[in-house]
């Protein structure tokens, strides 16, 4: 079986964004995981909090029991949402393109989950619409009904983690990577924008945060990702507590 050429094509450039859009587009020797393996049983999803737990109270120079369980979770969360939903972002705003979860596996790479496009399963196309419309259906479909909401299911069933606080990160994660392909491809800033509205206005993200009025790019999430419980975590720069402590 071979990787379908147009996501490969797709996906390799959506990496040269930055980090958070990367996919390793190369067949590889070493182990990969089905997207879900990550929710349904096994230890994925628990070395993978693991891993962020330990991570942020080795930047804080404090053991591990230091960080709360909760916030590192919640973290996880937010890391992974952001490196599922910015390359396909980037691929179905500049291909017209998607993966969906069935051409996607995980690999384990110095001790952290990568994604990586796997043999066999072709691209969802969009359809014939308004750009930003078609890869808004993509991205609702393959990427927040088939992976993140399922991922949200099973950190709350471990981490006692409100849906709304889970999807606000989604949110964030979504306004982020739409600001850094806007940053990165000028002539889809637009498009990029327009899709993170359409997204923030349909379940489950619907009502967690907003772009500012009037076509503004500024984002407000209205939910906290718990950063500011981890010691020397702060807040940020979308969050609803520095909202609050700025207004007084």
């Amino acid at each position: 079986m071979t990787i379908d050429p147009a996501l490969r094509t797709a996906l390799a450039d959506a990496g040269a964004v930055n980090a958070f859009f990367a996919v390793e587009t190369a067949p590889g020797r070493d182990a990969r995981y089905p997207l879900s393996d990550l929710w349904r049983g096994g230890d994925l999803l628990e070395r993978e909090c693991r891993a962020v737990r330990a991570g942020l109270a080795a930047a804080a120079g404090l053991p591990l029991a230091a960080v709360e369980q909760r916030a590192a979770a919640s973290l996880c969360y937010q890391g992974l949402a952001s490196r599922l939903l910015s390359p396909q972002v980037a691929a179905a705003l500049c291909h017209g393109v998607v993966a969906p979860p069935a051409a996607l596996r995980w690999r384990v790479a110095g001790g952290r989950l990568r994604l990586a496009l796997g043999e066999g399963a072709g691209a969802a196309a969009a359809a014939d619409r308004p750009r930003a419309e078609a890869a808004a259906d993509l991205l609702a479909e393959h990427v927040l009904s088939a992976v993140l909401v399922p991922l949200a299911d099973a950190l709350r069933a471990r981490s006692r983690l409100a849906p709304r606080l889970l999807y606000g990160n989604a949110a964030s994660a979504l306004a982020g990577a739409a600001s850094a392909l806007a940053a990165a491809r000028p002539p889809r800033a637009a498009d990029a924008f327009t899709l993170a509205r359409l997204l923030l206005d349909r379940p489950p993200l619907r009502g967690l945060g907003a772009f500012a009025p009037a076509g503004g790019t500024g984002f407000a999430r209205r939910t906290c990702c718990l950063y500011y419980r981890v010691p020397g975590g702060g807040v940020c720069g979308d969050c609803p507590v520095a909202a609050r402590r700025r207004n007084g």
